[in-house]
């Protein structure tokens, strides 16, 4: 039987077609390095453990109100109170199975046929696929390298048609690791305020910033068009917690919850219980963790520059590099914008897993995340460059 028009467009992407076999490598025993999953290898915070275990201890583990209770929400709030030094008088906020239900589930209540919203290219791999789930039509604002590949207000400005209805950007970003300073940040602001459009900010990597006063939250902004999306999964390593949420103004918030009540319902009781603790006890556990991933950055992105073929320059935030390997892929036979085959390349020979630029709509890339310690970056390295070698 036929299934609805609207799923045929969605395929298993080239990056996981690789996850797949890495995990059948490592289930014949191969030893990988894996660089391409953005998974954070810390642990969550043991507040937030010890929070999820007395939740479960309490009995507190049934439905909640849909957009989440009211402590967790307090506690959200308030950091960004405290570390963002934000006005949050005006701001609402729901809770939700983590970011990726949280995009999803704005672009249900924004976008419908015939919409176009812009997103930045390269591009976190759902944006598109859940644009056109809700009948919308992506409209790509390329970034360049020397922004870390992230679009400019002028660059989204010209993807401006009458048919606009949102912009979307991520900030830090993945792939690339760019971050928007404060006046590129408002500059987009004011764009999307003169054209009325709506401006969702991805900042799941805000605690990933490795130049002071370089990041400025869209939750700042007076704009009532702004919702920010924020996650546990990156700054606490709470990946399957899933719990993520929304910031933005009532009225939208409120009919957020009306769609996420016929959706997912409340995010579940334990991970509230934990979210909480974690953002109650965030500057405390955050410090070195940042310490030691901009020196991790520093080294891989260094290392990698070494390599022939190979341009890496370490961007503002997140935990991932993006180098340019297409003299790497024309040095080694291939052509300049087949990424795909040296991730592939890199798997089977060095045991060391990436992923390609292409699937973010950036060829001639990869995209590698530091998360490893420093001896198996060190590995990585080492693989790569003797293969590299070896097949020259």
């Amino acid at each position: 039987m036929k299934v609805a028009g609207r799923v045929e467009f969605l395929t298993k992407s080239e990056t996981q077609e690789i996850n797949d076999r890495a995990q059948e490598l490592k289930r014949k025993g191969k030893d990988l390095v894996d660089l391409g999953a953005g998974e954070p290898r810390f642990s969550e915070p043991e507040t937030a453990r010890s929070a999820g275990k007395e939740a479960i201890k309490d009995g507190y583990t049934g439905y909640t109100e849909v957009g989440g209770n009211h402590n967790l929400k307090g506690a959200i709030m308030k950091r960004y109170e405290r570390i963002f030094g934000v006005d949050t008088s005006n701001l609402a906020v729901i809770s939700t199975v983590g970011a990726k239900s949280a995009l999803f589930e704005i672009t249900q209540l924004l976008y419908e046929k015939g919409d176009e919203v812009i997103l930045p290219k390269p591009y976190w791999v759902s944006y598109s696929a859940q644009v056109r789930l809700a009948g919308g039509k992506p409209v790509y604002a390329k970034g360049e390298p020397e922004n870390h590949y992230l679009p400019t207000a002028g660059d989204i400005e010209s993807k401006i048609t009458p048919a606009t209805r949102g912009i979307l950007i991520n900030s830090p970003a993945n792939p690339s690791g760019g971050v928007y300073n404060e006046k590129q940040s408002r500059d987009i602001v004011d764009l999307a305020r003169e054209h009325e459009l709506f401006l969702v900010g991805d900042e799941c990597y805000d605690g990933f910033v490795y130049e002071k006063d370089r990041f400025w939250t869209l939750a700042s902004s007076d704009y009532e068009g702004v919702m920010v999306v924020g996650s546990t999964s990156k700054n606490f390593a709470m990946t399957g917690w899933r719990l993520g949420y929304i910031l933005g103004r009532t009225r939208y918030i409120n009919e957020l919850e009306n769609i996420q009540s016929h959706f997912t319902s409340s995010p579940p009781a334990i991970s509230q219980k934990a979210g909480e603790a974690a953002f109650r006890d965030e500057l405390t556990l955050s410090r070195n963790l940042r310490e030691e991933f901009k020196l991790k950055r520093e080294f891989l992105a260094g290392e990698l520059s070494e390599l022939p073929g190979i341009n890496c320059s370490p961007p503002p935030g997140s935990f991932y590099l993006l180098p340019d390997v297409r003299e790497a892929l024309t040095d080694l036979g291939y052509e300049n914008d087949e990424d795909g085959k040296l991730a592939r390349f890199f798997l089977e020979e060095a045991g060391v897993v990436t992923v390609p630029g292409s699937a973010f709509g950036c060829p001639g890339h990869l995209r590698l995340a530091y998360l490893p310690d420093k001896v198996r970056l060190e590995e990585a390295i080492e693989r790569i460059e003797k293969t590299v070698r070896n097949s020259g």
